[in-house]
């Protein structure tokens, strides 16, 4: 299309908008260990707020509470004190005596409110032979009868899996086979699974793409360097919210991790391959540094500024919380990775020069 329009394209040309950020390429490489120092002072700060940032797992705290639903929920757990149902499904051939011991027991648990089955209809001493069969079928079928179990702990909560835990060993003891259903069982198998499945997508990532930069850079120790700003921009943005206060959605980590590491790595790769040409050209780490940096830095503001324009309108827009938090999450991402990349790597690159050279083919033999 650019070959096809070129003639309209040079009738519209226009000046550049953009600076030319000669002062900011020349102070970054005038005071690239001042750069280095601050990282190391920001690192285990960074480290430190992204490991302990707080995640919720309930969805409904993404949702408007001024939606139909969350006004139901809200008014259940007012008026009748139902926060979280359990569903407990058992042998239908246990006897009642039996079942009610171990409602007992259950209802010992802390945070179980009440509980209800046959059984305990049984106890009051109501036979089965009056009741009605619509009244039976919501208890019983073919080979499960139905206990219900209410608990006042919110829904994902350590509370609730623990409590979920010790409901799951007193059943069992009683009956094998026995399920334990529900949302709040349903929310911990989440946060297991979700946990587990985020440690290794993350880990997997890295290991990709690290692969991917050592036959693409031809190098050992630049996919390091690389791999090491780009952590460090995810660390800050990922880090902030702690320090804000702010809870994200389970999911804000993988998301996020991707979204930014995958963004970060082409503004670091533009950067590391027009210093690499640079420094085989003949030119000192400073000279290929600053001009890989300045003949990238417009380039790298400009996509990272349609990154942040793309998704802030949405972060600040959207009524659910779970898009908000995402899209503002991308929306910071994108400029911090632009300040690290255009910051911390370049200094970087001058600082472990003679280090680079010596591991990467093809700047072996610069001195």
């Amino acid at each position: 299309m650019i070959l096809q329009l070129n003639e309209l394209l040079e009738k519209t040309k226009h000046k550049e908008i953009l600076p030319k950020f000669k002062l900011v390429k020349n102070i970054i490489i005038k005071y690239y260990p001042v750069i280095i120092i601050l990282f190391i002072a920001i690192l285990p700060i960074a480290y430190f707020g992204y490991t302990n940032t707080e995640s919720y797992y309930n969805l409904d705290k993404s949702l408007p509470e001024t939606l139909e639903s969350a006004t139901a929920n809200k008014e259940l757990k007012e008026k009748f004190g139902m926060v979280s149902m359990e569903l407990l499904l058992i042998d239908k051939d246990i006897p009642n005596h039996e079942l009610n011991k171990m409602l007992m027991e259950i209802e010992k648990l802390e945070g179980i409110k009440w509980t209800i089955g046959y059984p305990k209809i049984a106890e009051l001493g109501i036979p089965k032979e009056i009741l009605s069969d619509d009244i039976i079928g919501i208890f019983e079928n073919e080979k499960y009868q139905m206990i219900i179990i209410n608990s006042e702990y919110e829904m994902a909560t350590e509370e609730l899996n623990i409590q979920v835990e010790k409901t799951n060993e007193i059943i069992k003891k009683y009956d094998e086979n026995a399920i334990l259903a529900g949302e709040g069982p349903l929310m911990k198998d989440l946060v297991e699974i979700s946990d587990h499945d985020f440690k290794s997508v993350n880990s997997v990532s890295l290991i990709i793409i690290f692969i991917i930069m050592i036959f693409v850079l031809k190098s050992i120790s630049l996919p390091v360097v690389l791999m090491a700003v780009i952590e460090f921009a995810i660390f800050i943005n990922m880090g902030i919210p702690y320090f804000q206060g702010i809870e994200l959605p389970f999911i804000a980590s993988i998301v996020i991790g991707t979204i930014q590491l995958g963004a970060t790595i082409d503004y670091a790769i533009l950067i590391t391959t027009k210093y690499i040409t640079n420094r085989k050209e003949g030119m000192n780490k400073k000279e290929a540094v600053g001009e890989a940096l300045g003949t990238s830095i417009s380039s790298v503001v400009v996509s990272g500024l349609c990154f942040f324009g793309a998704t802030f309108g949405v972060g600040a827009y959207s009524k659910i919380k779970m898009i908000g938090s995402l899209c503002t999450l991308m929306s910071r991402g994108a400029i911090v990775s632009v300040v690290c990349v255009l910051a911390v790597l370049p200094s970087f690159l001058i600082a472990f020069d003679r280090l680079i050279c010596k591991t990467t083919i093809g700047l072996r033999k610069i001195k």
